[in-house]
C-alpha cells in the first residue's frame, strides 16, 4: 500500500502544532503582561498628576495670609475636567475649600461611578496647610484600558493569523522539499528491485543528509550493475574456458573414432594437455572457493616471509629462465608474521609467475621489508602493463582484461581472484599500480601477528 503523503503530513502537522502552540503560548503571555503593564502605567500617570495638584497648590499658597490664590482654583477645574476626574480641597480642620464637581458638572458626575478615592496632604514650608481629595471616574478608566487592550488585541491576533498562515505554508514547502527526494528515492529503489539498474538519484542540494542517501543508493547501482555485468562476463568465460579443451578433445576423439586420425604420441598429448587444462581450472576453483569459504581455518604459525618469497621467486625463474629476465630479491629486513604457510606460497607464486609471464624483457624486482606493525612485499615488473580502466576488476573471478593478449598467455583469470582472497584472509591488503607499457608494481602488506 503506497503512503506517499504520510511524511508530509506528518512533518507538517508536527511544524504547525509546534508553531501555534508557541504562538498561543506567546499571545498570552503578551496579554498578560501588557494588562498589568498598562494598569501600572495609568496608576503611575495618576500619581504624577496628583503631584502636580499638590505642587500647584504648594506654589498658590500664601503663608502670610494663610489663602491660597483664587487662580488655582480655576487651573485646577479645567485640570478635572480635561481629565475626567475630581479634585476637593480642604483645610487642616476638614472644611471644603474647593470642590470641582461644583463647577458646572455636578449632574454628570453624580451620574458617574468614582473609584476609591486618594487623599493626600498639602505640605508648604514643612508645614501641612491642607488636605488634597482626588477621584477619578471609574468608567473612563476602564474604558481607557479596555480600549487600549482591544486595540492591541486585535493587532496581536492579525498578526497570529498571519504568522500561523505563513507557518502553514513554510511548513508545507519545507514538508515537502523533505518528502520529494525520499520518495524519489523510493521509487529508483523499487526500479533497482525490479531488475532496473540503470535509474539514478539526481541531487541538488549537496549539503543534506538525502543527497548522501541518494549518492549512497547511486554507489549501490554502480555496483550492482558492475556485479551485473562482472556476472554475465563470467558466465561467458567459464563457457569457453569448458568449452575450448573440450571441443578439441571432441574432434580429436571423433577424429580417431572415424578413422581420420590415428592415435599417435602427439595428437593423444594434445588431448592430455586439455584435460590437464580442464584439471588446473577445477583446481583453481576449489583453491578459491577453500579460501573464501568463512569456515575455512587457516594453519597459522610464525613463518619468514623473506622465506617464502625467496621460495616462490626461485620456483618460478626456474620456469622462466629462457626469458632471460633478470631478477633480483632485496631483503631490507627479516620479516616474520603469522600465517600459512602454504596458503602464502600460493600467494607469491601466483604475483612472481604473472610478472615473468607478462614481461618480455627487463627486469623482475621484489623487495621484502617490515614496515611499523606490516611484512611489506613489493614486486615489480617492466611488462606491458595493466590499463587504468581494467585495473579495478583484475581480482574478478576469471576477469583476464584484454582477451586476445590472455588468450596466448593462457590461465582462466581465477589466479589474482585467489591471491586477493588469501590475503584478505590473513587480514592483509594488496594494491596495484600499473603503466602500460612501462610495468606493473604490486604492493603487498601483512600484519605481523594477528
Amino acid at each position: 500500500m503506497k503512503n506517499r503523503g504520510g511524511l508530509s503530513r506528518k512533518l507538517l502537522v508536527s511544524h504547525t502544532g509546534v508553531a501555534l502552540s508557541a504562538l498561543l503560548s506567546i499571545v498570552l503571555l503578551v496579554n498578560l503582561v501588557m494588562g498589568l503593564s498598562f494598569n501600572q502605567y495609568q496608576k503611575n500617570q495618576q500619581e504624577a498628576e496628583i503631584q502636580s495638584i499638590l505642587d500647584d497648590l504648594e506654589a498658590s499658597y500664601n503663608e502670610s495670609s494663610g489663602t491660597w490664590n483664587t487662580d488655582v482654583w480655576m487651573v485646577l477645574s479645567h485640570q478635572a475636567m480635561a481629565g475626567d476626574y475630581v479634585v476637593r480641597v480642604y483645610d487642616n480642620d476638614h472644611r471644603l475649600i474647593w470642590d470641582t464637581s461644583l463647577m458646572g458638572m455636578q449632574g454628570e458626575a453624580k451620574s458617574k461611578p468614582f473609584l476609591t478615592s486618594i487623599k493626600k496632604t498639602i505640605v508648604k514650608g514643612n508645614q501641612q496647610v491642607g488636605i488634597l481629595e482626588f477621584q477619578s471616574f471609574n468608567e473612563t478608566s476602564q474604558s481607557l484600558n479596555k480600549q487600549f487592550l482591544h486595540m492591541f488585541n486585535t493587532l496581536l491576533w492579525a498578526a497570529l493569523g498571519i504568522v500561523i498562515i505563513g507557518t502553514y505554508l513554510f511548513s508545507r514547502y519545507m514538508a515537502k522539499s523533505i518528502s520529494q527526494p525520499l520518495l524519489e528515492i523510493k521509487d529508483i529503489a523499487l526500479r533497482m528491485k525490479e531488475g532496473d539498474l540503470t535509474s539514478r538519484v539526481e541531487g541538488n542540494n549537496q549539503n543534506t543528509e538525502i543527497y548522501e542517501v541518494g549518492q549512497a543508493l547511486n554507489h549501490l547501482a554502480d555496483g550492482l550493475e558492475k556485479q551485473d555485468q562482472l556476472r554475465k562476463t563470467l558466465t561467458a568465460d567459464v563457457a569457453h574456458e569448458l568449452r575450448t579443451p573440450l571441443t578439441t578433445i571432441q574432434s580429436h576423439l571423433e577424429a580417431f573414432q572415424d578413422g581420420i586420425w590415428e592415435p599417435s604420441p602427439d595428437k593423444l598429448q594434445v588431448c592430455h594437455d586439455q584435460v590437464m587444462r580442464l584439471i588446473q581450472l577445477i583446481s583453481d576453483l576449489e583453491n578459491l572457493a577453500a579460501v573464501e569459504n568463512p569456515m575455512a581455518q587457516l594453519k597459522t604459525e610464525m613463518v619468514s616471509l623473506n622465506e617464502i618469497v625467496r621460495e616462490s621467486m626461485n620456483t618460478i625463474s626456474s620456469q622462466y629462465w629462457h626469458k632471460g629476465l633478470s631478477a633480483d630479491l632485496v631483503n631490507k629486513s627479516d620479516v616474520w608474521i603469522t600465517g600459512d604457510r602454504s596458503r602464502l606460497g600460493q600467494v607469491f607464486l601466483n604475483l612472481i609467475k604473472n610478472a615473468y609471464k607478462y614481461t618480455n624483457s627487463g627486469n623482475i624486482h621484489i623487495e621484502v621489508f617490515r614496515d611499523k606493525g606490516e611484512g611489506v612485499v613489493i614486486i615489480s615488473d617492466t611488462g606491458m602493463g595493466i590499463t587504468e580502466e581494467e585495473l579495478p576488476y583484475i581480482f574478478e573471478r576469471f576477469y583476464r582484461g584484454e582477451k586476445s593478449r590472455n588468450r596466448k598467455t593462457g590461465g582462466a583469470g581465477i589466479g589474482l581472484a585467489v591471491v586477493k582472497a588469501i590475503v584478505d584472509a590473513h587480514s592483509g591488503s594488496i594494491n596495484v599500480i600499473s603503466k602500460i607499457n612501462k610495468g606493473t608494481t604490486v604492493c603487498v602488506r601483512l600484519p605481523i601477528i594477528r
